[in-house]
């Protein structure tokens, strides 16, 4: 019985590791959308994630940047208010921390303006319309 035991917290502890641990996804399409958090005082109305994130305080809603994120990328409850250290631009390791606010429908990640300026940095993305990005998720 006892031996039992042992393989079961066993068990326990190596799917709670797996769960608590960082994912991420390579060559992912994303593009930019109009959020404008700061003219809208960051109220979430409208975003998918209001329902789960609404309560929390102005500090937390402004940390970082936005970004949605499709149902394809594992979207869901609660991947509100994770966080997205998004990477692209293997030449220059552009890269950004964005908060999961919103469900995007475009197959990828739908980052915030701003954001996806700041990981663009030779224009090719603006110009397309997209990147393709890798990102690693983190509750923050």
């Amino acid at each position: 019985m006892a031996a039992l035991s042992s393989h079961f917290l066993e068990a326990i502890l190596f799917l709670s590791l797996f769960l608590l641990a960082p994912r991420g996804q390579a060559q992912v399409y994303t593009t930019y959308n109009q959020y404008d958090p700061a003219a809208k005082n960051y109220q979430l109305d409208g975003l998918y994630c209001a329902t789960y994130s609404a309560h929390q305080p102005l500090s937390w809603r402004s940390q970082y940047k936005w970004t949605a994120m499709d149902a394809s990328l594992g979207m869901g409850p609660q991947m509100c208010g994770q966080c997205l250290e998004v990477v692209t631009n293997t030449a220059t390791g552009a890269h950004v921390v964005v908060r999961v606010l919103d469900q995007s429908s475009n197959g990828g990640l739908d980052l915030e303006t701003d954001a996806f300026n700041t990981i663009d940095t030779d224009g090719g993305g603006y110009a397309s319309g997209h990147l393709y990005t890798s990102y690693t998720s983190f509750s923050c």
